[in-house]
């Protein structure tokens, strides 16, 4: 954060010349994410931007396939891939991502043999396959992460998770440890399946998995 800080504090050394600096955010509440140092070189004045809606992420998404949109995505993959982004974070380029993951698994369907081309038709992406693409691009990395980890290693991403939903706008390294520990034996006890049940964690092992 040194960097955003010294950043930030060139419009207060400019002396010769007036400097504004703006500083655009995914994110509502980064500032409040950032040190208190840093915070202090910020300014008070905030212009919130709304969120496309899925209308206007249909438009965004066929302006961008040159061309007919049609003659490469099915109007219902469209559809699906604009209230998909709609329902979770209004953020355009988690569309586009999605369309894209979809076109290259219709691309290797097509490849391999697994989907023919229909007789006087053209390879096309359907809503299947958006499906299938937001499902991979939302849940594999997480799944992964937890189905490589061992019982413990799987609690303590569980138990941050769960800790870091419900501490909304907070930095990560503000989550007590104590408090780590009470929810992980939550979830343990809530399971109901032996391999979290027998899991009992220490202050000692937590640190040690964490560091």
């Amino acid at each position: 954060q040194t960097i955003l800080y010294n950043f930030f504090d060139w419009p207060l050394r400019a002396t010769s010349a007036r400097l504004i600096v703006i500083g655009i955010s995914n994110t509502i509440n980064l500032p409040e994410r950032l040190s208190l140092k840093l915070q202090s070189r910020l300014g008070g004045e905030r212009c919130h931007f709304k969120s496309y809606t899925v209308d206007e992420t249909v438009a965004i998404l066929k302006t961008r396939l040159d061309g007919d949109a049609s003659q490469v995505f099915d109007e219902d993959a469209i559809k699906f891939a604009s209230r998909k982004t709609g329902n979770l974070s209004g953020d355009i380029r988690k569309a586009f991502h999605m369309c894209k993951v979809a076109a290259q698994n219709a691309l290797d369907d097509y490849a391999s043999g697994r989907r023919r081309i229909v007789e006087g038709s053209h390879p096309k992406v359907k809503i299947s396959d958006v499906q299938r693409g937001s499902r991979d691009m939302y849940t594999s990395i997480i799944h992964k992460a937890i189905s490589c980890s061992s019982s413990y290693e799987a609690l303590v991403l569980i138990a941050i998770g769960a800790l870091k939903k419900a501490k909304v706008g907070k930095d990560i390294v503000s989550l007590d440890v104590q408090e780590m520990l009470t929810k992980i034996e939550s979830i343990a006890n809530g399971s109901g399946e032996d391999r979290y049940l027998s899991a009992r964690l220490s202050l000692g092992d937590l640190l040690g998995i964490l560091s």
